[in-house]
């Protein structure tokens, strides 16, 4: 039983690892090359490219962070700063490292 529990709780860390770095690099272009691309070179593309990728990416986010803080048991405001930390340029890195440190003290115990 452990083993499948352990199985489940590291697949959902993987998932939620892959897309914290994702989001994270996609909302780090668009803050700080698609806007100012769009206001200084009057070039639309960037942003409408990269922010629909962040946002979309943004949700399935939302969602791995909410299956990895429902495995873990984390307080609602230890979730909900997590969720909220793909909207932070650079936030999300911060996040994925608390996060991975409670895994480990987890699966330490």
């Amino acid at each position: 039983m452990t083993s499948t529990v352990q199985k489940g709780l590291s697949g959902a860390f993987l998932r939620y690892r892959i897309l914290a770095f994702t989001t994270g690099v996609l909302l780090i272009l668009l803050v700080f090359v698609a806007v100012p691309l769009k206001y200084f070179a009057h070039n639309d593309g960037p942003v409408g490219l990269i922010g629909t990728a962040h946002g979309f990416l943004f949700m399935v986010y939302l969602l791995t962070a909410l299956d990895l803080g429902i495995r873990l048991r984390w307080p609602w405001l230890k979730l909900g700063l997590i969720m909220i930390a793909g909207t932070v340029p650079f936030a999300s890195f911060f996040a994925e490292r608390r996060a991975h440190q409670d895994v480990q003290a987890r699966g330490a115990a």
